[in-house]
C-alpha cells in the first residue's frame, strides 16, 4: 500500500535495467515499459480499460479540489517545499477506510487521488489522476490485459512493516531488508488510452489534457 498522503517529485526512471515483455501484467514499476503496448491487447480486454477508464473519469468528478478530498477523509496533507524546489510533486491523498476496505479497482472507492501540486502563484492542487492498491500478497484483477498493468515499488522494510521505497540501485539501511511492495496501478485523466494507464505521471498528455502547464511538460 501507499504511504499516507505521499508527495512525489517527477523523477528519472530506472535506465539499465532489464525490460519485461510489453505484454506483461504485472512487475517492477521500472521493469514494465512506461506505456502499454495496445494492439496487444484483445478487442475484450481494450474494451475493458477503456470502461474502467471512463469509470475513473466519472468517480473523479466528485473530487475536484482538495477541499472535496478531505470532506470525503482523503489525508491530504502536503509536505513542505525545500528552498529553490521547482518541480512538479504528486500527492498521494490516502483513504485510510478504502485503503483497507474489500472494495478492489473501484473508481468510487480508490486508495488514493493523485493531485499534481505546481509551485506557481494561483495555480491550485488539481486531480490529475486515480490509484488503486491490492492488499500486500493478493493480485490484482486484469481483465484490461496489457493496458490495464499492475506494478510495484522496490521497497526497504523491516519484517512485516509496511517500508519504504528507495531509488534504484539503493542499498536498503541496516535493519531493514529490499522487497517489492504491494500492486497497485495508476490511472490518469489524459484524453487516450494510451496515456491513461501509464505507470508513472505522463507530463505531455497531462498537459494535453489542461492539467499540467506546457512549462512542465517536456
Amino acid at each position: 500500500m501507499v504511504l499516507a498522503a505521499l508527495v512525489l517529485p517527477v523523477t528519472a526512471q530506472g535506465h539499465g535495467v532489464q525490460k519485461l515483455p510489453p505484454g506483461a501484467l504485472r512487475g517492477n514499476e521500472f521493469r514494465l515499459h512506461e506505456y502499454p503496448t495496445l494492439s496487444l491487447a484483445t478487442p475484450r480486454q481494450r474494451a475493458a480499460a477503456a470502461r474502467l477508464l471512463e469509470a475513473v473519469r466519472a468517480a473523479a468528478r466528485r473530487w475536484p479540489t482538495l477541499r472535496a478530498a478531505r470532506a470525503a477523509g482523503f489525508d491530504t496533507h502536503t509536505v513542505r517545499r525545500t528552498r529553490g524546489d521547482v518541480t512538479v510533486h504528486f500527492l498521494h491523498a490516502e483513504n485510510h477506510a478504502f485503503s483497507h476496505d474489500s472494495h478492489y479497482l473501484d473508481p468510487r472507492r480508490p486508495e488514493a487521488l493523485i493531485y499534481a501540486n505546481i509551485p506557481i502563484p494561483g495555480w491550485p492542487l488539481r486531480l490529475v489522476g486515480l490509484m488503486f492498491a491490492m492488499p500486500r500478497g493478493m493480485r490484482g484483477s486484469t481483465a484490461g490485459g496489457p493496458i490495464a498493468r499492475w506494478h510495484t515499488h522496490t521497497i526497504c522494510a523491516h519484517g512485516g512493516k509496511r517500508g519504504f521505497a528507495v531509488s534504484p540501485g539503493r542499498a536498503c539501511p541496516a535493519g531493514t531488508k529490499e522487497r517489492q511492495g504491494g500492486e497497485m496501478m495508476h490511472v490518469w485523466l489524459t484524453r487516450d488510452l494510451r496515456s491513461a494507464f501509464a505507470i508513472h505521471a505522463p507530463p505531455r498528455a497531462l498537459g494535453r489534457a489542461d492539467l499540467l502547464p506546457w512549462i512542465y511538460c517536456h
